[in-house]
């Protein structure tokens, strides 16, 4: 490889990788507005999840109402507040204190008891003692659990031997039946009861004079102590076990139902039922918030994913990339401030306008992930109602499929009707999944909710299908039918001014009709594109052979320069004059493309007769190439129906039948309509002038095949029925 090689090769290489940084850049800035959008998008959502409006936010715990308030939805939420009152009650329960007991206690005491007894009846055998003696030894007794008074002590002291005997005996015995029937665990509560009741009965059954009974119940009950304790670790460990295991409260409220009347002491339970109809706010929960971010952001981020991996042919420019963000995040508005108003007002929630709107104008795909995202959002919105949002899904997947293009207003009248009656079956079937079939009520308002979805539907998508379409920067059929009519002031100028180029325009028409509809294209936009395509030539239309008829050629008189830019200005004009009238973008654009930046070969052909040197680019269409399938169609149609009526008027054209009759005289001075039509394909295809249009070599053989069929039919043999001529 020498230097000049080297060199050339260098400036290549740099020169692809300007290319391939001016191709990226714009992907990149496609990118970046597509993450940003889908982060807006997520903002819309989580506000919409945030936002509770509050319908009752002056009611206070404890204070009358001063409204009627009742349930707008039916929901299921936990009850804290009946959850915690449960769990007291049950902690609060006998049972869940646990006890631990002391045994020495009663043994000690009953020791005690028979000691003073013991020491009582060695006094009054004392019989050293006097009365008076007696009863100064019994009231100096040191015992702190029965104090014996001056008077306890002259009753003991004037009962007799037997008495005393049988009063100690007695108050043993009462002493341990105590213990025995009470397990041998005392509380205070139980002593009490013992010392009240149960001691003085049981003494008076057994002794002789109510005398003896008050000393039995006395001595027996007095010597009694409490030995049963709380175990507080063992009684706070049973609680917590009671407290856990007692579920959550679950309370089902209907829609209708009252919460709470004028008048009535607002209790915690009513604020609570109003904060889980999201009627009240009483504290912000954090958790909540968070999950709401998290949410959006999976939404809104499944949602940008898809746009930019199998969306970005129908949304590569940035209209219509903001109109379909802009309209889920004002249909999630709207949702939000129509779902508080109760299930019946959700479910009339003209979801299928989006995905009707997004059908005509885009395609089913992005139509039906719309709805998608957006039915799982009302749901978000109106306490996971699933039904709810599937009806809404299944009415938008009904209009979507229906609605087609949208060509006619018919259309959005089906599609309506289809929403209509599939919101009705998906109501009824999960009322047959729940068991049931709906009451003549609940008929007759599914039938009303699902027709104003349906009628909201058809008439707001019609009404802003076109709005919509100018928005976005996409012509809708019903526009494109529109500028097809002749009264169109353009039409009209190029029917006046330049006849034969609007009869040429309605030729190319019909080939590119024919075209599209064979590989599937739009048909529409082509055959009205065609009518424009050539409106430049009004500017000046003799300077073009469609509109000379009888005159002179006036190229004749120019020098190939002047004719090539004269005959090149017709792109240029013709793109000025539609931008002036408001032409859609995309009709626009077939102006430009129509010839690509082929080169214009009568005239460069006649240049290089006159000159040594000449440029070729002066000699050039201005271009760009066609982007499109459409674009592509129409070039080709173009140059076909041109080059055809020319060759035909010529006399160029052979039928099948003289070429394979081997005519050579015919041969020579023509070609078949296959072969001239094939020919111009294949050099439109050599030349690169299809090199950026999505266009397969299927595509063009089926292109070739449509546009013979159409041609044959314009140019079929005729029969001559001269006079005195046979018929054949």
């Amino acid at each position: 490889m020498n230097i000049r090689q080297w060199f050339h090769r260098s400036i290549r290489v740099d020169q692809s990788h300007v290319d391939e940084s001016a191709h990226q850049s714009p992907n990149r800035a496609w990118q970046r507005l597509t993450a940003g959008l889908s982060l807006g998008l997520a903002l819309v959502i989580w506000l919409a999840l945030a936002w509770q409006p509050m319908v009752a936010p002056d009611l206070q715990l404890g204070q009358p109402s001063p409204r009627d308030i009742q349930a707008d939805r039916t929901i299921t939420y936990v009850s804290e507040w009946r959850t915690e009152q449960e769990r007291t009650r049950a902690e609060s329960a006998a049972d869940t204190v646990i006890y631990s007991r002391d045994m020495s206690i009663p043994i000690q005491q009953r020791a005690e008891l028979k000691n003073l007894l013991q020491t009582i009846t060695q006094i009054r055998d004392d019989p050293t003692l006097s009365e008076a003696q007696e009863r100064e030894r019994l009231t100096s007794l040191p015992n702190s659990t029965l104090i014996i008074s001056p008077e306890l002590a002259s009753v003991i002291a004037r009962q007799t031997d037997e008495s005393w005997a049988l009063i100690s005996s007695l108050s043993l015995e009462l002493y341990d039946r105590a213990l025995s029937e009470n397990r041998y665990m005392l509380n205070e509560q139980k002593i009490a009861e013992l010392r009240s009741f149960s001691l003085p009965y049981w003494a008076s059954l057994q002794a002789e004079t109510p005398e003896q009974a008050e000393l039995i119940a006395l001595f027996s009950g007095s010597f009694l102590k409490t030995n049963q304790f709380i175990d507080e670790a063992a009684t706070q460990r049973r609680k917590q076990e009671v407290r856990d295991a007692v579920q959550p409260v679950t309370v089902r409220i209907l829609q209708g139902e009252s919460i709470v009347r004028q008048g009535d002491v607002v209790t915690p339970d009513v604020l609570e039922k109003l904060e889980a109809l999201g009627a009240l706010r009483t504290k912000t929960n954090w958790t909540a918030l968070g999950g709401g971010v998290l949410l959006a952001l999976l939404i809104a981020g499944a949602f940008g994913a898809y746009v930019a991996t199998a969306q970005r042919d129908a949304l590569k420019d940035v209209r219509p990339l903001l109109l379909v963000f802009g309209l889920l995040a004002l249909a999630i508005v709207a949702a939000r401030v129509i779902t508080p108003f109760g299930m019946q007002w959700t479910q009339a929630f003209p979801v299928a306008l989006i995905a009707m709107l997004l059908a005509a104008l885009f395609n089913v795909g992005l139509s039906l992930m719309s709805v998608g995202i957006l039915s799982a959002v009302i749901a978000s919105l109106s306490d996971n109602q699933l039904t709810t949002a599937l009806t809404l899904f299944l009415g938008g997947i009904a209009g979507a499929l229906l609605i087609g293009r949208g060509e006619r207003s018919l259309l959005f009248f089906i599609s309506g009707v289809a929403v209509s009656l599939m919101m009705c079956a998906a109501q009824f079937t999960f009322h047959l999944l729940n068991g049931a079939l709906p009451t003549f009520d609940q008929a007759l308002t599914i039938l009303a909710v699902s027709g104003v979805n349906g009628a909201l539907s058809a008439i707001l998508a019609l009404g802003l299908y076109n709005l919509a379409g100018q928005l976005a920067g996409t012509v809708t059929p019903l526009r494109l039918m529109e500028l097809a009519h002749p009264a169109q002031p353009l039409l009209r100028r190029l029917i006046r001014e330049a006849p034969g180029t609007y009869y040429h325009s309605v030729a190319v028409g019909n080939l590119a009709e024919s075209a599209a509809e064979a590989i599937g294209a739009d048909a529409l936009l082509l055959r009205v594109a065609s009518y424009y395509h050539d409106i430049g030539k009004t500017i000046r239309p003799f300077f073009f052979t469609d509109n000379q008829s009888d005159r002179e050629n006036v190229h004749d008189d120019l020098d190939p320069l002047t004719s090539a830019q004269i005959i090149a200005d017709h792109v240029r004009e013709g793109r000025k004059m539609a931008i002036a009238a408001g032409l859609p973008a995309q009709i626009v654009d077939f102006i430009s493309t129509h010839h690509g930046t082929s080169v214009i070969k009568y005239f460069y052909q006649r240049a290089l007769q006159q000159h040594d040197s000449v440029n070729i680019e002066d000699y050039r269409y201005p271009g760009p190439r066609p982007r499109t399938r459409e674009q592509g169609i129409m070039m080709l149609a173009d140059s076909v129906e041109a080059t055809v009526r020319s060759k035909f008027q010529a006399g160029s054209v052979i039928s099948i039948r003289e070429a394979n009759n081997g005519d050579a005289r015919g041969r020579e001075h023509g070609k078949t309509l296959e072969e001239l039509v094939t020919a111009i394909i294949d050099e439109r295809v050599r030349s690169g002038q299809l090199d950026e249009c999505p266009l397969t070599l299927h595509d063009l053989a089926r292109i070739r095949q449509a546009f013979i069929t159409t041609l044959q039919g314009i140019y079929h043999p005729r029969v001559d029925y001269t006079p005195g001529k046979p018929v054949t």
